[in-house]
């Protein structure tokens, strides 16, 4: 399980951010063969900022027959 991390902003958007940022963080400092699953964009002009996220994941289906989609670790 992946640590967990303290955020300082007071919104859960600013949240977000600081998340994505810290994912991309986390990415960077694989030196091999290293994933590009978040991009974060500022948009000063129109005052935005994207975010896209991709996760790698597992699937399987549930005794009921429900499809399970368990986002897979790729960080260490």
């Amino acid at each position: 399980m992946a640590a967990s991390v303290t955020t300082v902003a007071s919104t859960l958007e600013a949240q977000l951010w600081e998340l994505a940022i810290r994912i991309q963080q986390a990415e960077l400092a694989i030196t091999t063969d290293r994933p590009n699953n978040i991009q974060t964009s500022v948009d000063t002009e129109n005052k935005l900022v994207s975010i896209t996220f991709s996760a790698p994941a597992v699937f399987s289906v549930s005794s009921a027959g429900a499809l399970v989609a368990t986002p897979a670790v790729y960080l260490p």
